[in-house]
């Protein structure tokens, strides 16, 4: 995996490289409804899927794999996946972002680090673009991501699966431009 940042610091948060170690709580909490509901992660999934997908998706060029930590007590706290980098369209996806830890949302973690994902494309590198899908009824996401700056581009219909079930997924995103003014 090749990152453009190592360990950075936020306000509050320490946002690191993630490491084999951070799958058991990934796996932890992405087995939680509140976390799981909005993803397409299946009900099933297990540990031994979550190192799979680590162990793969780290060998991947067009992936990054970040922890969510408190700088407090060095906690992780939640996790971000940015995939489809794309240096010939200068765009990344950021494919999953949450804070697992359930006592502490709503606090601004979740802000804060959309900020230092925002920033990372934008300030620390080059990306023209960054766009995420959330599925509908995901309002606390899409409230979340339009006070942002996020615009709503579309609808998938269909496009995400999860226990055999179709999901319709609202589509965002953010110009360069947009976010720096």
């Amino acid at each position: 995996m090749n990152y453009s940042v190592d360990n950075k610091e936020t306000e509050r948060l320490i946002i690191r490289p993630t490491i084999l170690e951070d799958c058991q709580i990934f796996s932890k909490w992405e087995k939680t409804k509140d976390v799981s509901d909005f993803f397409s992660i299946p009900n099933d999934q297990d540990y031994s899927t979550v190192v799979k997908e680590f162990i793969v998706n780290n060998e991947d060029e067009t992936i990054e794999l970040y922890t969510i930590l408190t700088k407090e007590n060095l906690k992780p706290v939640g996790r971000i996946h940015l995939g489809s980098i794309s240096r010939k369209l200068d765009s990344l996806e950021i494919y999953r972002i949450y804070i697992g830890d359930k006592t502490l949302r709503n606090l601004g973690y979740g802000r804060e680090a959309l900020t230092w994902t925002l920033d990372r494309a934008f300030k620390s590198d080059n990306f023209h673009r960054v766009y995420l899908d959330y599925y509908t009824g995901n309002d606390n996401a899409a409230h979340l991501y339009g006070s942002l700056g996020f615009k709503h581009v579309g609808l998938a219909r269909g496009a995400c699966k999860k226990n055999g079930d179709y999901y319709d997924v609202n589509i965002m995103d953010i110009l360069r431009d947009d976010y720096l003014k």
